[in-house]
C-alpha cells in the first residue's frame, strides 16, 4: 500500500469514528446534547483533528444521514430492477424497503426525520440543504418509478403516482413517529401490528364495499 492510499484510508477511518461518535451521542442524549468537544472525546480525536474533517456537528450528522439514505436508494433500486418478477408483491416489497431503511439504523432514521423538519432545514447552510435534497431526491424518484410502474400494470389503483407514493411513504413515517413516541412515553410499542394493519388497509381499503356510484355500501 502506497503512502497516499494509507493516508486516504486513515482519513476515512477518522471520519467514520467521528460519525459513529456523533450518532452514539445523538441516540443516547439527543441532538442538542451533541457538541464537537463531545464528539472528539468519544472518537478519541483531538478537536483540531476533528475540524480537519468536519466544520460542525451538522455536517457530521448530515454525512450519516446521506450514507443511510444511499442505502435506502440501493434497496429501492433493487425492487425497481426486479419489478417484473415481483409485480404482484410490489406493495409488500416497497414496504419492506421502508422497514429496512428503519431497521438498519434506527438512530440514523430518526436523525433523517429530525433534519427534514422545516425549522431545522432552515437553520442549515445552503450547502448542507443541497446535500440533503440531492440524497432525498434519489429515493423519492425511485419510489415514484415503482408506484408508476405498478399503476401502469394495473397492480395499484389508477391515480397520480406521485400522490400515491406520498400516501404510502407517509403512512410508514407516521407509524414510526407515533410508535417511537409511545415507546419513549410509556415503554410500549405496537409497531409491528400497526404496520401490518397499515399494509392491509392500503391493499384493501378501509370501507367494506362500494357501489358503482362510489358510495360506501351498507
Amino acid at each position: 500500500m502506497g503512502v497516499m492510499e494509507r493516508r486516504r484510508r486513515e482519513r476515512e477511518v477518522r471520519r467514520e469514528l467521528a460519525i459513529d461518535a456523533a450518532m452514539s451521542i445523538y441516540e443516547a442524549e439527543g441532538y442538542h446534547a451533541i457538541t464537537m468537544e463531545k464528539i472528539a472525546e468519544r472518537a478519541e480525536l483531538s478537536r483540531a483533528a476533528l475540524y480537519l474533517y468536519f466544520k460542525n456537528k451538522e455536517e457530521i450528522l448530515v454525512s450519516a444521514i446521506v450514507a443511510h439514505t444511499d442505502y435506502f436508494a440501493q434497496v429501492l433500486k433493487e425492487v425497481y430492477d426486479d419489478r417484473e418478477s415481483i409485480k404482484g408483491e410490489l406493495l409488500e416489497k416497497l414496504w419492506e424497503c421502508f422497514q429496512k431503511f428503519y431497521e438498519k439504523d434506527p438512530a440514523a432514521f430518526t436523525a433523517w426525520q429530525y433534519f427534514h423538519q422545516g425549522d431545522v432545514i432552515g437553520n442549515l447552510s445552503t450547502e448542507l440543504r443541497d446535500v440533503l435534497h440531492e440524497a432525498g431526491a434519489k429515493v423519492v424518484a425511485l419510489q415514484h418509478m415503482i408506484v408508476k410502474y405498478a399503476i401502469a400494470e394495473r397492480v395499484f389503483i389508477d391515480c397520480d403516482h406521485r400522490a400515491l407514493a406520498e400516501v404510502i411513504w407517509s403512512s410508514f413515517l407516521g407509524i414510526c413517529y407515533i410508535e417511537c413516541s409511545k415507546k419513549v412515553l410509556s415503554r410500549k410499542s405496537h409497531q409491528e401490528v400497526t404496520q401490518e394493519m397499515a399494509k392491509r388497509v392500503l391493499a384493501h381499503g378501509v370501507l367494506r364495499a362500494y357501489r358503482k356510484s362510489g358510495r360506501p355500501q351498507a
